[in-house]
C-alpha cells in the first residue's frame, strides 16, 4: 500500500518537473540582428524568454539611444545649414539688387550714347541762320553761347564767325578731342579755356605737361602743331 502511494508520488512529480524544465527553455532559437534592422515579430517576442527579452530591450534602448544621438546631430547640421542658406541668400539678394542698379544704369547710358549716336554731326546753313542761333537747336548744342566750337571746327571756311551763308556745310563736332591742331592766335591756356577742352584755362599746366617732348616754353606755341589732350 505504501509502495503505491510513492509510485503515484512520483509518477505525479514527474511531469510537474517537465512542465518547469519546459517553461525555462527558450521557445525562440534565432537572435534579431538589431544592427541590420532585423527585429522580432510580436509574436517571438511573446515566446522569448526573459533573459533575451532583457538583451532584446537593452540592443533596441541602444539603437533607439544612437537614433536620438543622430537626429540632435542632423538638427544642429540642419540648422547651420539653414543659416549657411540664409547667408547666401542675402548674399545673392545683394548681387542681384546691384545686377538691377547696374542694369538700369547701363541701359541709361546705352539711351544715352543711341541719342547723341541720332545727333547731327553736320548742319546745311539756311537763309536767315547764324552761328549761335544754330548752337541753340536741341539736335545741335542746345546752348547759344557754344557757337565758337562750331567756328573753330570750320574755320577753313569761316573767315568771320559772323558771316555764314545758306547752302554751307558745317562739321558740328561731336566727341571730346584727345588731340588739338594750334591755329592762328591760340595759346595753351586759350586751348584749355574751351569748353570742349577742358572749359578752364588754368588747366593748360596738363597740355603742357602731356606736350614736352615739342612744347619747350609753354608761351611758345606754333600754328599746325598737333598736342596731345589728356583726359583723366
Amino acid at each position: 500500500m505504501r509502495y503505491g502511494m510513492m509510485s503515484r508520488l512520483v509518477l505525479l512529480a514527474v511531469p510537474a518537473s517537465l512542465v518547469v524544465m519546459a517553461g525555462c527553455s527558450p521557445k525562440v532559437t534565432r537572435t534579431a540582428n538589431i544592427s541590420e534592422g532585423d527585429y522580432y515579430s510580436a509574436e517571438e517576442f511573446k515566446n522569448l524568454s526573459r533573459e533575451q527579452r532583457d538583451a532584446y530591450c537593452a540592443d533596441l534602448d541602444d539603437q533607439l539611444a544612437q537614433l536620438n544621438s543622430s537626429a540632435e546631430r542632423n538638427q544642429r547640421e540642419a540648422k547651420d545649414l539653414s543659416g549657411e542658406f540664409a547667408s547666401i541668400d542675402r548674399k545673392v539678394r545683394d548681387l542681384q539688387a546691384k545686377y538691377d542698379a547696374s542694369k538700369t544704369e547701363v541701359d541709361g547710358l546705352e539711351k544715352e550714347i543711341d541719342y547723341f549716336e541720332s545727333l547731327p554731326r553736320t548742319h546745311v546753313v539756311e537763309d536767315g541762320e547764324f552761328l549761335q542761333k544754330i548752337s541753340g537747336y536741341e539736335k545741335i548744342y542746345a546752348d547759344p553761347l557754344k557757337w565758337p566750337r562750331i567756328y573753330r571746327a570750320n574755320k577753313d571756311k569761316i573767315e568771320d564767325p559772323n558771316l555764314i551763308y545758306p547752302g554751307w556745310e558745317l562739321t558740328i563736332p561731336r566727341d571730346w578731342p584727345h588731340s588739338w591742331t594750334v591755329k592762328q592766335d591760340e595759346y595753351l591756356s586759350r586751348i584749355a579755356s574751351y569748353w570742349e577742352v577742358y572749359g578752364d584755362g588754368t588747366a593748360w599746366t596738363k597740355i603742357y605737361e602731356a606736350n614736352r617732348d615739342q612744347v619747350s616754353d609753354p608761351d611758345m606755341i606754333w600754328p599746325d602743331w598737333e598736342l596731345a589732350i589728356p583726359r583723366d
